[in-house]
């Protein structure tokens, strides 16, 4: 007759064995990284998709050099196209950036001087009527 002690010992040995199977197998996530890896290309083909994925491969090429190219040259750009100057360009690029934001700063103060003037002028006016006079031309 079977026992519950056999049929115990026959339990553990089967637990065990599916433990150390278990950790033989590859994981999930690797399964089905590799199953579908290995199917991909079958189905891009059997999908119309090998032209695309030749021209995706081809086109990633060209934008890895040409942004390799303009990083020799001191710009970088986003996604759009939208160019950038990077921060380690060569000097006389950042000699021109430099220069193009001392002139824009420049301006930007000499446009505000003229409330600073207004302020002196406010401040030497001998009445109400004068310094409104200066207020209103600045203003209008």
């Amino acid at each position: 007759m079977f026992d519950y002690k056999q049929r115990d010992a026959f339990i553990k040995l089967l637990t065990q064995a599916k433990t150390r199977a278990e950790k033989e197998i590859e994981s999930d996530y690797s399964f089905n990284s590799r199953v579908e890896s290995e199917i991909a290309p079958k189905l891009a083909e059997e999908y119309g998709a090998s032209d695309l994925l030749k021209n995706v491969s081809r086109l990633s090429k060209e934008l890895d050099l040409a942004k390799t190219a303009l990083g020799k040259i001191g710009f970088s750009c986003n996604d759009d196209g939208t160019p950038s100057v990077d921060y380690d360009a060569p000097k006389p690029l950042c000699d021109a950036v430099d220069a193009v934001k001392r002139s824009a700063k420049q301006e930007r103060e000499k446009g505000l001087k003229k409330y600073d003037l207004a302020i002196v002028a406010v401040l030497a006016s001998e009445d109400v009527k004068e310094a409104k006079k200066i207020v209103e031309g600045l203003l209008n």
